[in-house]
């Protein structure tokens, strides 16, 4: 007996996906469109009262999330076709997705559910970093980061490589194992409720009286910001376990938590870590230690090569969007230079190529000061100045006129996941 989906020419097959296709699609648009609208129109209607949650000052632009819905419409229909896959597999019988939720027992169908969110966060973790590398990054991750300060429409923003990695997931994991229709209607709309609330720009999980998360092993949306702010860190999706273990989760995410909740990062937070004995000691000597090395390098900064010595390398710009070499001006070396080694678009790139992106910058004894900056995305020269902040990062800010713009830069090889400086460097 033949296949139903079987014919000699294919076009039983095809008429039956594309039949599919047309019923999955309206699901899988309208389960994004209806909760990313929710949760814009819920932070629009009650601004005022959730202005204290607001992890930025500045709100995504109209043409951004006009971008985005876009993108997401193209998502959707990728994720239609992986949901093709899961529902023609499973009738074939070589995937495991059934309709009787109490098939295999209720344990069961709620071990199930959790063991669903729980791989897919691994699966995003990992092909998360995997696509950082940048290698893929500007064919397969760009489009999501162009929203440096994301929105709720942000959370189906992907190129089409990234939408296909993610629309894999569920028919590989019904090759495996076994999960009701129902189990699998919960866990998307799990994955897109915090997918949207992640990007939502508001602070919407509860803090303790020290400022820290109530559940600090789930991500927060300050957790996913600052990973939209500097993209080497935070690429776990629901829990904060992976970025743990591999030591990826930003060394201040807990003090921009504090601070989006607008509670005090106060000592309290230390004896929520249950330190050992004799690790108080331990702490004032480590204390005593670093303010030493910061009172040496303040007298470091003193010598005439030390400035310099301290930013030449290259350093990666906020949002992951490029990556720019600094070094002292070949033309005067008492000032300060910098060049574009890569950029996340092609199209920046074959444009610009080994082009300086700033320039003049001249050492006060502070800052770097009465440089110049060119931003290769809007096209504008900026006058400004750049200095050392914490964790070893640089502080940059530019003003056009009246327009003025503020950019945290971190170095390359200190940001995990991506690829050394030398790889980067053109030949």
């Amino acid at each position: 007996m033949n296949h139903p989906y079987a014919s000699t020419d294919g076009t039983g097959l095809i008429e039956t996906a594309a039949g599919w296709f047309f019923q999955i699609l309206p699901f899988e648009f309208g389960r994004y469109f209806v909760v990313a609208l929710a949760v814009f129109l819920l932070t629009a209607a009650f601004a005022g009262r959730f202005a204290g949650r607001k992890i930025r000052k500045d709100s995504p632009k109209r043409d951004q999330m006009a971008r985005e819905i876009a993108a997401s419409v193209r998502t959707s229909a990728i994720f239609a076709i992986g949901g093709i896959v899961s529902v023609m597999g499973s009738q074939a019988g070589f995937m495991k997705a059934y309709d009787d939720p109490a098939k295999f027992g209720w344990a069961y169908f709620w071990v199930s559910l959790g063991a669903v969110i729980i791989l897919h966060d691994a699966w995003f973790y990992w092909t998360h970093r995997l696509i950082h590398d940048p290698r893929l990054f500007r064919r397969i991750h760009r489009l999501h980061h162009k929203s440096h300060n994301p929105s709720p429409w942000t959370a189906y923003s992907f190129n089409v490589g990234e939408a296909a990695i993610n629309a894999a997931f569920l028919p590989l994991l019904l090759l495996l194992m076994p999960i009701a229709h129902a189990a699998i209607f919960l866990f998307l709309a799990h994955m897109i409720i915090r997918n949207v609330i992640g990007h939502s720009g508001y602070e919407w999980f509860p803090a303790r009286r020290n400022g820290w998360p109530v559940f600090d092993w789930l991500t927060t949306v300050t957790h996913h910001d600052l990973h939209h702010a500097q993209a080497g860190w935070n690429y776990g999706l629901y829990f904060t376990f992976w970025d743990r273990v591999m030591k990826t989760e930003h060394p201040l995410y807990r003090e921009k938590f504090a601070a989006a909740v607008r509670k005090p990062l106060d000592g309290s937070a230390l004896g929520a870590m249950r330190l050992p004995p004799g690790a108080t000691s331990a702490l004032v000597a480590l204390a005593v230690f670093v303010s030493g090395a910061f009172s040496d390098s303040a007298a470091a900064l003193d010598r005439p090569d030390a400035p310099f010595d301290a930013l030449t390398g290259i350093w990666a710009t906020e949002g992951h969007g490029a990556h720019v070499a600094l070094d002292r001006c070949a033309s005067d070396p008492s000032q300060l230079c910098g060049r574009l080694v890569w950029s996340w678009d092609p199209a920046i790139a074959a444009r610009q190529g080994d082009a300086m992106m700033l320039g003049d910058f001249v050492w006060n004894g502070d800052v770097f000061h009465d440089g110049w900056l060119s931003n290769p995305e809007d096209g504008r020269t900026y006058r400004g100045k750049i200095r050392l902040a914490a964790e070893g990062a640089l502080e940059l800010e530019g003003c056009a006129l009246v327009f003025c713009k503020r950019q945290i830069w971190r170095r390359v090889d200190d940001m995990p996941g991506c690829a050394k400086s030398s790889s980067l460097l053109p030949s």
